[in-house]
């Protein structure tokens, strides 16, 4: 079974830890949905010059913290990081967003693959 497969060069990923450690992938947006925020789309780009989308909800089990109830987007507190697509930064507040935020932060420091390896 194939993880993902390129729309553009059709390279294909055989699992999801081979689409994270490859280093012609690169997180490179969020867009949140805030009605169900698993279906939050991931925007990848790859070195062949396309985007390519996965929800949120492929990679919410590498997160094992806690998941706030109570969203603060909207208020004094909430510093707008959903709100802007390339913006990739871990939120600091109690908000159920925030898991999302750390999952981002968790792709962006994930070891790639190197030549050697």
């Amino acid at each position: 079974m194939i993880f993902k497969q390129c729309t553009k060069c059709g390279y294909h990923w055989q699992s999801r830890d081979q689409w994270l450690r490859d280093p012609s992938v690169t997180l490179v947006g969020y867009q949140v949905n805030f009605k169900r925020l698993e279906t939050g789309i991931l925007l990848f780009n790859h070195t062949c010059r396309t985007t390519l989308a996965l929800p949120v909800l492929v990679f919410e089990d590498l997160y094992d913290g806690p998941v706030f109830v109570e969203r603060a987007a909207g208020s004094e507190a909430c510093p707008g990081h959903c709100l802007h697509e390339s913006n990739l930064k871990p939120c600091p507040e109690r908000c159920e967003c925030a898991y999302v935020r750390y999952i981002l932060h968790l792709i962006q420091q994930w070891p790639k693959q190197t030549d050697a390896a």
